[in-house]
């Protein structure tokens, strides 16, 4: 596979092409349409296969079935083994509780950041993250925006809390491990990447966890947060050195891809190959495949056409299934060494 076609391939299963762009790329030999899971599909129609979600089951009780696993492991008797009158179980990628059970995790773990709900409070009142999230989503984007510049300028470290809060890459990992290969897992996808809901099979199923439900509206937040980006960037780029701060404890592993998509939005506008633009050269030497991968994913969506000029200049006709540190640095991915403004730090 092409780096181009990788590429490509990456930014459209993490949503981060519309159908308009990613049609544009195909029309001009980028990557093929076929290579674009779901490009061709129509929206789906209601599907009748249920989920299995036990907590749901109003006769569900964890003691009875705890007792009849010991039960089984005692006599040897097989769980779901054939036998006449036992319901045969569903397949694990049938069962809504494990993916409920990461959803969950992946949110308490960035519960203790108090960014996403303090944004909100912004907004209108909000007593929970999930208030602070439906009132984002509903927000225009002139009131959104002002929340934010003034969340930033009396915490600037909000910025990483939010990126930390928006970061979907564990969710997509989960979704794409073969052990969850399955209908649930295939739903999710879809959602994490989904423009509308009604492109979303099973999404009436999927609902029945109380988790999806909570994931729909930090996606719905989502959405709004990252059209704010070029805002950021086009009105409110003297202020970005400020902001720019790494955040604390575990947010700080989503972190290096925000400063490095607006580096790259810097450079596809400013200076050429002859004459760089204005700030101190940077080294791609021990930047992890995944944060460029991110990053470019990142800005994008901020200047398609300045970002296409800036990455497909040398790679369009690449072989190479994907360069190595050296290769980044020779400028097999960017067209050209990327410079940043003396006032960010990377």
């Amino acid at each position: 596979m092409r780096v181009i076609e990788q590429l490509v391939q990456h930014f459209w299963t993490r949503g981060a092409l519309t159908r308009d762009e990613a049609a544009y790329l195909v029309q001009h030999g980028f990557v093929r349409e076929d290579d674009l899971a779901g490009f061709l599909e129509s929206p789906p129609e209601t599907d009748r296969e249920e989920f299995e979600d036990l907590r749901d089951d109003p006769r569900f009780d964890p003691a009875d079935l705890h007792a009849e696993e010991l039960e089984d492991e005692l006599t040897g008797r097989k769980v779901g083994g054939g036998k006449k009158g036992e319901k045969k179980k569903k397949p694990a990628g049938h069962n809504l509780t494990p993916a409920a059970a990461h959803i969950a995790a992946h949110i308490a773990i960035r519960e203790p950041y108090h960014a996403l709900h303090e944004l909100g409070c912004r907004l209108g009142p909000c007593r929970t993250w999930r208030d602070a999230g439906q009132r984002i989503a509903a927000a225009t984007s002139i009131d959104l925006e002002m929340a934010l510049v003034g969340l930033l300028i009396s915490r600037p470290r909000a910025l990483g809390e939010l990126w930390f809060w928006f970061d979907l890459e564990p969710l997509f990992v989960w979704t794409e491990h073969v052990d969850n290969a399955g209908p649930v897992a295939d739903g999710i996808g879809k959602l994490l990447r989904a423009d509308t809901l009604n492109r979303v099979g099973r999404l009436d199923q999927l609902k029945k966890a109380a988790e999806i439900q909570a994931l729909i509206v930090l996606l719905a937040a989502r959405r709004q947060f990252l059209t704010l980006l070029p805002a950021l960037y086009n009105r409110h780029f003297d202020k970005l050195g400020l902001w720019l701060i790494p955040p604390a404890g575990v947010a700080l592993v989503s972190w290096p891809s925000l400063p490095w998509a607006f580096v790259i939005v810097y450079n596809a506008r400013n200076g050429t190959v002859d004459e760089p633009p204005s700030g101190y050269l940077l080294s791609l030497d021990h930047v992890p495949w995944r944060v460029v991968q991110d990053a470019l994913r990142t800005a994008f969506p901020i200047d398609p056409q300045a970002i296409r000029e800036l990455l497909l200049h040398h790679i369009r006709e690449r072989p190479d299934a994907m360069p190595d540190q050296s290769d980044l640095w020779r400028n097999m991915v960017f067209d050209r060494p990327l410079y940043c403004p003396y006032t960010w730090k990377v």
